[in-house]
């Protein structure tokens, strides 16, 4: 028999902001990072203003991480964790009581996010989610990273990638499953599930959505 699932993404689905470069400046603080820090966020505002494609933004963003030891920033993430998303008003509550809710029904509930792991298990731990699909660090056999991540990139087209493999790969019927996200680049992964989300009412996503008859969770409405 087949199973239902339901696919978030995280950032600004979930959680009221961008995981991935939250943690590298708590990283940078912690390590000693900050003039490293410093180049790599002025590279990265110059080529996010060139349009250079989220794909490569986020190989970018891994090659500052080459050289560190996957324990480290497993520690990191937990340390992470416990001071920064130990508060609700960090949560998109709407979103989470969704997941929840998903939960109590026996669906199989799922990360589906361009951050990487060290960043969503401790978050995935407090939410009580099934399964994490994140960035796919490649890792030498001394747990070194060489900064470089493998395929499928879960962004963009890479989130219906891995989410298709998961699904064949867990007998999920796509039909009865659900998706959330909130950015125009979720639409891959959204548009292959029977129920596909949109959170937040105030987005290009959500204009997407309302052509296309997508149900939207409005955030501001119902966090009142």
């Amino acid at each position: 028999m087949s199973a239902i699932a339901a696919f978030f993404d995280v950032d600004e689905t979930l959680i009221k902001m961008k995981s991935m470069f939250h943690f590298y400046q708590y990283w940078s603080e912690l390590n000693g990072w900050k003039i490293k820090h410093q180049a790599f966020d002025k590279k990265f505002k110059e080529a996010l203003a060139q349009g250079t494609p989220r794909e490569e933004l986020n190989l970018m963003y891994y090659r500052e991480f080459s050289g560190v030891n996957i324990q480290d920033l497993n520690r990191a993430g937990e340390a992470w964790f416990k001071e920064f998303l130990g508060q609700d008003d960090i949560y998109i509550l709407p979103a989470v009581k969704a997941l929840k809710q998903h939960i109590k029904q026996g669906h199989i509930t799922v990360f589906i996010s361009g951050s990487m792991q060290p960043i969503l298990q401790p978050l995935g731990h407090y939410l009580g989610v099934d399964t994490i699909l994140a960035a796919p660090l490649v890792i030498n056999d001394d747990g070194i990273l060489s900064g470089e991540i493998g395929q499928p990139q879960t962004i963009g087209m890479g989130k219906q990638h891995a989410l298709l493999a998961f699904s064949q790969k867990n007998n999920i019927n796509l039909s009865g499953s659900y998706a959330y996200g909130d950015d125009l680049s979720d639409i891959p992964m959204l548009e292959v599930t029977g129920n596909p989300i949109c959170v937040g009412a105030n987005s290009k996503l959500a204009e997407y959505a309302q052509q296309h008859h997508w149900n939207i969770l409005d955030m501001n409405i119902l966090e009142k």
